[in-house]
């Protein structure tokens, strides 16, 4: 009996990996993205200083013309956390997802891809050539200030014999920085990639004595040549990396070995799994397509067509959503992309309107004021969309069916959004809006029959007594759902072009701050407590555009009413009595305008019953 094998066993140095990274070493276009933070950067370079084993890679060895077949994709050097970022010129350089090899680009006969390893190697690359951009936490995405280009730093002082005492449980002191910090008794930050300036065969004694170390202490100094020789070694040593090479041109083989090999480390997730096979099954026929590249830009074009909303849309929604607007079962599993499933994908992808009815569905929800926060499941997109891509209805302003349509979403929309209807078998929700739409007739969305079939699976729709007194006891100002409670005050009026609406507290919450109620206003401590405590509650909460928002501000309620027309008290449901408009009887305006929302919500909405 004989076999012929496919997979050797050979070693190489870190250096002469990330030398030959996008010079001879690539991406296979099945590999997932780079996904790893600074801290698990740091990790990998304080286990190979410690000579802990850091796991065999896995290269495949194409050439000729199976390596002209592949499509390949570069490492990333300069890595930047968000698909979202400055257009600044600055951030030129920075990648998020891997630059595509261009197909015209001459490369070696022989290539090694990468199946396993590529978040070791990137992390290698960015700590000894490269940087690492990240965004200062609540800032806007897109304000360059908010951004900083970080490079890795080895702190020579630090004591080889020492662990050092922190949540990561490092041996070695490393750090990314913006620039280098002077020196102090303490610390020497060192840039990472100026070893790759040494020869292999350099003693690093001589460089040592080139730092200018004088005025610091022998035994900082004998830290400094220690950790530096430490540093030089383990990335010179010709075993520092094991891996493994295979030589298949079969790849089905390729795919699985992939998909296997893949559990450890960070693990892939089921999107990534399912993308690598999109993309190994749509380069094949005719029409070849790169479903990575292709899938990741149109989530970049999602995530920036509202960048203001800080939507996080992902490979999965895409791919479910595919999934979906096919006709296909829409449970993400890998048994559902079988070759055929992923050929009829692909055919949706080229022939349909498959982007646009999601971005229109992106849209309206857009209009109806909703952004990451409040959109509490993509999934709910998903029916809008299918509406859109199989009816191709008319939601223009200027259309009474159009006006109409976008009513019945919005109320289908806050209702299985505020009742939670995503929350526990998703599938059958799609399925069940699905054939609502298929089976309707002209006459619009289908919420009513959408609505039927999910009573039939005991799902909760509309908004029942009970449904609606949870909702008042348990939404707040803090609360995801409280811009969609609220926008049912307003239904249909919010539901309009142009309006971009603020939560606003109708007693100012400043005002109603205890120490500020106590010293200011006379009140006993224990009220003013109680005061504070219900300040956020969805009876003390408004919708206002911008205008008036910034008009109102902190300003007193009763000062705000003498400038509100009567439109105002019914646009928002506000008590007429005069008296609860004063600040001592808070508690007791709360009451009457939650008892005003109560009716509101039951006679606006029993049409939809």
């Amino acid at each position: 009996m004989s076999f012929y094998v496919t997979m050797t066993n050979k070693s190489m140095s870190i250096r002469e990996a990330v030398e030959d990274l996008n010079d001879s070493i690539f991406l296979p276009a099945i590999q997932r993205e780079f996904v790893w933070d600074t801290d698990q950067i740091i990790r990998l370079f304080d286990s190979v200083l410690r000579d802990y084993p850091i796991g065999a890679f896995l290269l495949w060895r194409v050439r000729g013309e199976t390596a002209d077949d592949q499509i390949k994709y570069k490492f990333i050097r300069n890595y930047i956390g968000d698909s979202v970022h400055p257009d600044d010129p600055k951030f030129n350089h920075v990648n998020y997802h891997n630059p595509k090899v261009p197909s015209m680009e001459k490369l070696p006969e022989t290539q090694k891809l990468i199946l396993d390893g590529q978040q070791r190697l990137t992390a290698f690359y960015i700590g000894l050539s490269g940087t690492y951009a990240e965004k200062k936490k609540f800032h806007p995405r897109k304000n360059a200030s908010a951004w900083s280009n970080k490079q890795l730093y080895f702190n020579l002082f630090s004591d080889p014999d020492e662990e050092i005492e922190d949540e990561l449980g490092l041996k070695y002191e490393f750090a990314f920085k913006d620039s280098q910090p002077d020196p102090t008794e303490e610390t020497y930050w060192y840039p990472v990639g100026d070893i790759l300036e040494l020869d292999p065969n350099d003693d690093v004694r001589g460089v040592v004595e080139d730092l200018d170390l004088e005025s610091f202490g022998k035994g900082k100094r004998w830290d400094a040549s220690e950790n530096l020789r430490t540093l030089h070694d383990s990335i010179c040593d010709e075993a520092g990396i094991q891996y493994h090479e295979e030589t298949t041109e079969n790849h089905e083989r390729v795919l699985d070995i992939f998909i296997r090999t893949n559990d450890g480390g960070t693990p892939l997730s089921k999107s990534e799994i399912l993308l690598s096979m999109a993309t190994a099954r749509w380069t094949e026929g005719p029409n070849e397509l790169d479903a990575r590249e292709q899938i990741t830009d149109f989530v970049d074009r999602l995530n920036e067509r509202h960048e203001d909303k800080n939507f996080r849309f992902g490979i999965d929604f895409v791919l479910k959503s595919l999934l979906v607007l096919s006709d296909l079962d829409p449970e993400y599993r890998i048994a559902n992309f079988t070759n055929d499933h992923l050929g009829e994908m692909k055919e949706t992808w080229v022939t349909g309107d498959y982007k646009a009815a999601i971005e229109g569905a992106l849209d309206l929800v857009v209009e109806f004021g909703l952004d990451k926060r409040s959109l509490t499941s993509h999934n709910a997109l998903i029916p809008i969309a299918y509406y859109i891509y199989y009816r191709n209805p008319d939601l223009s302003w200027d259309s009474e069916n159009g006006a109409d349509d976008r009513r019945r979403i919005h109320y289908w929309l806050t209702s299985a959004l505020l009742n939670g209807t995503f929350n526990s078998r998703p599938d059958e929700v799609l399925d069940d809006a699905r054939e609502a739409v298929q089976e309707a007739d002209d006459a619009g969305f289908p919420l009513e029959e959408i609505h039927r079939r999910m009573r039939g699976r005991g799902k909760v729709v509309g908004f029942s007594e009970e449904v609606v007194e949870s909702l008042l006891e348990d939404t707040t100002y803090r609360s995801q759902k409280s811009f969609l409670l609220l926008s049912l005050l307003y239904f249909p009026r919010a539901v309009r072009k142009g309006a971009d609406y603020h939560r606003d507290h109708i007693f100012p919450k400043k005002i109603l701050d205890a120490n500020n109620l106590v010293k200011n206003h006379g009140l006993d401590r224990a009220v003013a407590e109680q005061f504070e405590n219900h300040r956020d509650s969805i009876a003390n909460l408004q919708l206002i555009t911008e205008g008036e928002n910034t008009g109102k501000r902190d300003e007193s309620f009763d000062d705000w009413l003498d400038t509100r027309n009567e439109d105002y008290y019914e646009r928002h449901l506000i008590p007429r009595e005069d008296h609860l408009h004063e600040l001592e009887n808070f508690l007791d305006f709360l009451d009457a305008r939650e008892q005003r929302i109560r009716e509101h919500i039951r006679e606006t909405f029993s049409a939809f019953a």
